[in-house]
């Protein structure tokens, strides 16, 4: 099982300049990969193995392929991937005090694994889990700029040395989220401990449009990232029954939140000799103060099920997303030198 991963890339580009110091590149890639790694328990029961009545008080170590040993994992190159992506870049040389970027990506990336931890829910059987890899992210755009303000541009006079010379700086950076699975460690599958979470039986479209995810400032909000329940309040996502796994294409069904940062500098240099300056920095990191969502509570074991049977969404967490990061940073310096 062990092979040296390899790949096999196609790249088609066109790039035209098309005036004003600027290069518009268009691009697509295609990249197969072959022998990635993942992880599985070779020691692993059959399916339903531990639940058969002949096996009840037995202990699970006998029950093994190699009996009396415990989990024995095995990492073996055995997981393909393939990447589709269309880049557009926008370049401008810097000139006349002005230099500005845009990169954008659309792509999508599947795998059957996309990193050497990973570990198979099944060791008997992987045809389930080709899915979006779990770094796959649909949209990506970095914008960066560079402006030198055009005041007091004359340095041989003294109001030019102390007013002018500022330049600005700005680079941003928006991506859309990655993929989600939904599942647990519980053995529902009867193999016993050691193979991978195991996903739950999906009964549903638990995905909401963009203007219905909202944050949940309290846990009792019901506020969801994904739905947890039908029209009906019966739950999407339910145990596999004892004995039985999951062999529906599940992996990655969902997509966590995106990610936005902008970032500003403004600096300048005091010249005092030919060798010896003064620079002076101002800089903002996410300036705008723009909240970056923490990832949604995917633990399907947090779904409250109420008298009526329904799904509680005032005290289930399970879908909600209750954490956010990314505060506004200032930072000054003063540097000499020589």
């Amino acid at each position: 099982n062990f092979r040296a991963p390899e790949a096999w890339t196609w790249n088609l580009t066109f790039e035209r300049e098309i005036g004003f110091n600027t290069t518009v590149e268009v691009g697509y890639v295609c990249r197969r990969g072959r022998f990635g790694q993942r992880e599985r328990n070779i020691n692993q029961l059959p399916v339903g193995t531990r639940f058969l009545p002949q096996n009840a008080g037995i202990n699970v170590d006998a029950l093994r392929p190699y009996r009396g040993f415990a989990v024995i994992r095995s990492t073996g190159n055995e997981a393909n991937s393939m990447y589709n992506g269309l880049q557009l870049s926008v370049n401008r040389r810097f000139a006349q005090g002005l230099s500005f970027g845009m990169a954008y990506t659309l792509s999508r990336t599947n795998d059957a694994g996309s990193a050497q931890r990973d570990v198979v829910p099944n060791a008997y059987d992987t045809s389930n889990l080709w899915g979006p890899a779990g770094y796959d992210r649909r949209h990506v755009m970095v914008l960066n700029a560079i402006y030198e303000l055009p005041i007091f541009k004359d340095r041989s006079k003294l109001s030019g040395k102390l007013f002018g010379g500022w330049t600005i700086s700005a680079v941003s950076q928006m991506q859309t989220g990655t993929p989600i699975s939904i599942g647990s460690g519980d053995d529902f599958a009867g193999v016993g401990t050691g193979s991978g979470a195991q996903f739950w039986r999906v009964n549903g479209n638990a995905v909401l449009d963009n203007s219905e995810k909202k944050f949940a400032t309290l846990r009792s909000d019901p506020n969801f990232w994904f739905r947890a329940a039908d029209a009906n309040g019966n739950p999407l996502f339910t145990k596999p029954a004892n004995g039985t796994i999951v062999t529906d294409r599940v992996r990655g069904i969902l997509y966590g939140p995106g990610f936005q940062n902008h970032n500003f500098g403004l600096f300048k240099e005091f010249t005092i000799k030919e060798t010896h300056k003064v620079v002076f920095r101002l800089e903002a990191f996410n300036w705008p103060n723009h909240p970056n969502w923490g990832g949604p509570d995917t633990n399907p074991n947090n779904i409250v099920i109420g008298t009526d049977g329904k799904v509680d969404l005032t005290r289930s967490s399970f879908g909600k997303i209750t954490g956010k990061g990314g505060d506004r940073q200032l930072q000054l310096s003063l540097r000499y030198q020589f």
